[in-house]
């Protein structure tokens, strides 16, 4: 009866989700007076893009995006499309994308009824147990071997405040941020939260908000966690009624790396680091107070046996709040790390750094209780004391392998890379002989503050949260760029040096082409060491990092997840070869919500299934090596299925029935039988992306507007120019931008190349075999799925459009058909203006080669017995296009805004033609406050007008005019145009479902 209710429940939730985002849609098809032009201009753009993309069927030569810009700002020009009209279609567009995106989040996670999703986990752990019974310490050991960790990251992909990431949850799991049914009100409130929201990143996206955003999404996962201990344990107590109090489930763990991220930022002071850890042990400790103050309350007994427990968790948390004050001081000011220090020593017992006496209070409260469900929620608590200890996450800290090697230089006499064949063994023996021989040091705040070195900093930071925050939780030490089993030795040696070894699980991250390839024969290197192989032995973990996004970025998305996938099964072979079969290998594989960052559309179970394919969990499984998965979930967007309870759960139960049930695809896939063809196919794609990523004319198209053409969705530092000129925006390979930002361009350009390309070309040396294999082979299908659903986002039309915006001669031409003097001033200034830029040849040259690539790749003409379609719904489809019209259209107003730049007097080396350069590429804040710099609104010069003087005067001078005008007319226009140009950006975000 309990089964049926919980499927009714599902059913039910499952149309109020959907009638939630329909609502939203029939919000918007029910305009009022107040948004009827947004609606009659929406309708009228639809109409008419439905027909220029009929006659684009016929007629090659045309462009139904760039026709459909053009036509639009005719229509802003004959007052037809109004500026009130036109940013109520903004919003409309931006609104019903949000839609759109709380459907992807329902197909993603399936159900989120909490009461389905428990009988769901109960379902895998009998499952587990098995039929016959497993023995008790069978079962045991599975069910306290963690198998898969959450990893929350920082990547800057917050495309919305916090308040729209609850509201799209609260839509997408018709249930509130507790998990408790959303009523009609609170669903109604919801739905004008999101009309009416500014559909943008936070105004102030720091650091701080950034982490506070990952502590409520911990907080989540947290809760959710305690839900799957407690149905393990009321599974357990029903199947092994003498024993199920000596569990303690540890299936999945939570960790964080937000605020520890030192790999690129100068940002981030020790003390942002350690008050963002300080920040996460104050959360965990008040949920245990929480905890043990309700199970006190129930009986007696067991209150008496927590009463020492909530005493110190008290102590403990007004410590912790007394720290971070004091910390929040610090920075700016050494002259209070003397009082800082003090707090940290005196107050080292009361602010507690270890759960044991939490868990021995515990303990004491279960042998006291008589009460099974209170008997539950004890060993409940207790595992998660052991498991998380004294934070709502596990720490990651992170940095790049040239910070060590530029800490270590001088010791080892470091003149040429660590992989340097002439050098790579005289490096080896100076780190040797360094581990053998380092003692372990004591440092102090003071020694922390005075420290410049990155990666002995970071070190440093580690043994002081060893010592002050908590010392039984691993700190895992990640290191970014890892090419060389001498980056780890250096590791291993700061780490002894510092006293963290046994604290710390040093893990390099691989995402090149050479780590990728050669990643087991790095830590073959590092095993020459005895001390590297003794490091191992003793932690009983090595932990490797896999690069989804930058490995992308290099190799093409696709053939790195098959040089990802071949390094899981080397390392596989090389633990047995080296007789480390009783090491767990934790496999972390970060990657994130997008194609281009490894994130598989289709379905939590899919995303996992693809990072982590069965067969390899199966030969490790088979060789008796344990593995331990994890995965990223990566900024804001990372973050969204964590914004509530339910949606929370949904993953955990999503999780374990991947990773705890018997998979068929682990049995048998044809793909692993064809591994001749496997290789060649993906090989050819790698070598194909490599040579467009060597191409300068690749560099172009991703630098043209480079980050300009998206919103700031993340804390990190943007890189300014120094010079004032628009050249130094270039870049001259795509190394040179991070792997979101060049996602999110290639995105937003329409064109999403580092998914697609080579594909075609490599899909046509057999075509027979892939068609078959795509059928036959879950592994190659789902690699496919992220190829088409890649195609659906992807449009030749829109790419084009883009690229002929940045061509002189098309202004050129408008300008010879306009009748009116003034627009054609306008324009052939911006044909000039993009003549001096010459970006346009390399574009165009460009556009032909991923021209000719798509092609292969859909093959209309059936050249290879037909191509890849796209899969993406028509609506979306036809909104995404719009979204990139309007933008286009706005873009050029810019544009012609640009020519009315007054000319002036050379600025710091500034002239009029870098201004208007820089307003071409889209750097539209960086030019106007240049503006602003150089016409001010009131001359500062000028008298106050306090300061009254006796005589009469009639007189205006330039001294008390100012540039009112310039501000109104055009420098303020500037940025209300470009604030919808991102709106638009953000919308197509929504579209595509991740920020790069």
């Amino acid at each position: 009866m309990l089964a049926d209710s919980g499927v009714e429940r599902a059913d039910i939730d499952r149309v109020q989700r959907s009638m939630l985002a329909s609502r939203l849609r029939a919000l918007l098809a029910s305009s009022t007076a107040s948004t009827a032009d947004g609606a009659t201009l929406e309708r009228l753009l639809r109409e008419r893009l439905f027909v220029l993309a009929e006659q684009a069927e016929i007629d090659p030569f045309g462009n139904p995006i760039l026709l459909m810009a053009l036509e639009f700002s005719r229509m802003m020009d004959g007052g037809q499309a109004s500026a009130g009209a036109i940013d109520q279609l903004i919003q409309r567009l931006s609104v019903k994308s949000f839609a759109d995106r709380v459907d992807r989040q329902v197909r993603y996670l399936g159900d989120m009824d909490p009461q389905g999703n428990a009988l769901a986990i109960a379902a895998v752990v009998r499952a587990v147990a098995g039929t016959p019974l497993l023995p008790f310490e069978a079962f045991r050991t599975r069910i306290e071997r963690v198998v898969l960790g959450i990893v929350l990251t920082a990547h800057p992909t917050f495309g919305m405040p916090v308040e729209l990431a609850r509201a799209l949850m609260r839509m997408a799991s018709g249930r509130d941020e507790a998990g408790g049914p959303l009523g009609s009100t609170a669903g109604a409130e919801t739905l004008r939260e999101v009309m009416n929201a500014e559909h943008l990143p936070p105004q102030d996206l720091t650091l701080a908000v950034e982490h506070e955003f990952s502590v409520e999404a911990l907080g989540h996962i947290q809760a959710a966690l305690d839900r799957v201990n407690e149905i393990v344990l009321d599974v357990a107590a029903e199947l092994y009624p003498e024993r199920w109090t000596e569990l303690r489930p540890s299936l999945i763990t939570a960790a964080s790396w937000v605020g520890y991220d030192l790999d690129g930022r100068t940002d981030i002071a020790w003390s942002d680091t350690f008050a963002k850890r300080l920040g996460v042990k104050l959360a965990q400790l008040k949920r245990h107070r929480a905890a043990a103050q309700r199970l006190a309350a129930v009986e007696k007994p067991v209150a008496a046996a927590l009463a020492p427990a909530v005493e110190q968790l008290d102590r403990a948390i007004a410590m912790v709040e007394r720290e971070q004050a004091v910390l929040a001081t610090v920075s700016g000011h050494p002259e209070r790390v003397g009082e800082l220090s003090h707090l940290f020593v005196e107050g080292r017992d009361a602010g507690l750094v270890s759960a044991a006496p939490l868990r021995a209070a515990v303990a004491a409260g279960l042998a006291a209780s008589e009460d099974r469900v209170v008997r539950r929620d004890l060993v409940a608590l207790d595992a998660s004391l052991m498991s998380h200890g004294l934070g709502l996450a596990h720490t990651h800290v992170r940095l790049n392998a040239t910070q060590l090697h530029n800490a270590i230089r001088k010791q080892v006499g470091m003149e040429t890379a660590p992989n340097d064949p002439s050098h790579r063994r005289s490096y080896h023996n100076a780190i040797n002989d360094l581990l053998g021989a380092v003692e372990p040091v004591k440092v102090n705040f003071a020694d922390l503050m005075a420290e410049r070195a990155t990666a002995k900093r970071l070190f440093m930071i580690v043994q002081q949260m060893v010592k002050y925050v908590d010392a039984d939780t691993p700190v895992r030490f990640l290191i970014a760029e890892t090419e060389a089993g001498f980056t780890l030795l250096t590791a291993l040696y700061y780490a002894r040096l510092f006293g963290v070894e046994d604290q710390v699980e040093i893990s390099p991250l691989y995402e090149t082409a050479e780590a990728l390839e050669r990643g087991d024969g790095i830590i073959e290197e590092a095993l020459r060491s005895p001390h590297y192989k003794a490091y191992l032995k003793r932690t009983g973990r090595l932990t490797v990092q896999f690069g989804f996004s930058d490995s992308g970025r290099y190799l093409g998305q696709m053939a790195a997840t098959f040089m990802i996938e071949r390094l899981r099964l080397r390392l596989a072979t090389l633990l047995a070869r080296h007789e480390l079969g009783d090491v767990q290998i934790v496999l972390f594989n970060t990657h994130g919500e997008s194609i281009g960052r490894g994130g598989h559309p289709s379905s939590l179970v899919d995303r996992l299934r693809y990072v982590s394919p069965p067969v390899t969990r199966a030969n490790f499984a088979n060789l008796g090596i344990a593995v331990k998965e994890e995965v990223s979930f990566q900024g804001g967007d990372g973050f969204l299925p964590f914004m509530g309870f339910a949606s929370a759960l949904a993953v955990l139960r999503g999780v374990l029935e991947t990773m705890l049930l018997p998979d068929p695809e682990a049995v048998e896939d044809p793909i692993y039988r064809e591994n001749d063809y496997a290789v060649e196919f993906f090989a050819t794609i790698q070598q194909l992306f490599e040579s467009l990523v060597e191409d300068p004319n690749y560099a172009v198209l991703v630098s043209a507007y480079g980050a300009n053409l998206v919103p700031r969705t993340g804390s990190r530092p943007t890189k300014r120019q120094h010079d004032g000129s628009a050249r130094a925006m270039e870049v001259t390979h795509v190394s040179q931008i991070r792997a979101i930002p060049n996602n999110a361009i290639l995105q937003q350009l329409g064109l999403l190349a580092n998914t697609l390309y080579g594909v075609g070309r490599a899909r046509a040396k057999d075509p027979e075999l892939f068609n078959e294999l795509t059928q036959r082979s879950p592994r190659f299908r789902r690699a496919m799925v992220m190829v088409e659903t890649a195609l659906g986002f992807s449009d030749l039309d829109v790419l084009k459009a883009h690229i002929d915006t940045l061509n002189p001669g098309m202004w050129l031409s408008r300008s010879a058909v306009t009748r009116r003097p003034t627009r054609a001033t306008e324009l052939r200034g911006v044909s000039s203006a993009l003549e001096r830029l010459d970006l346009y040849p390399a574009l165009i040259k460009l556009y032909r080669r991923l021209q000719a690539d798509f092609l292969d790749l859909t093959d209309r003409a059936g050249a290879h017995g037909g191509g890849l379609e796209g899969k993406l719904e028509p609506d979306r489809h036809h909104t995404l296009v719009l979204l990139h019209v309007v933008r286009l259209a706005l873009i050029h107003r810019i544009y012609l805004l640009a020519m009315h730049v007054p000319d002036f007097s050379p600025h710091h080396g500034l002239m009029r033609a870098d201004i208007v350069a820089r307003l071409i590429r889209l750097d539209v804040p960086g030019a106007v406050q240049l503006l602003k710099d150089i016409f001010p609104k009131v001359d500062p010069g000028a008298l106050p007008a306090e300061a009254r003087v006796a005589e009469p005067s009639t007189y205006e001078g330039e001294a008390t005019q100012g540039y009112a005008r310039e501000h109104e007319t055009l420098f303020d226009p500037l940025l209300a145009l470009y604030g919808q140009v991102l709106r638009l950006s953000n919308a197509i975000a929504y579209q595509i479902g991740a920020v790069g």
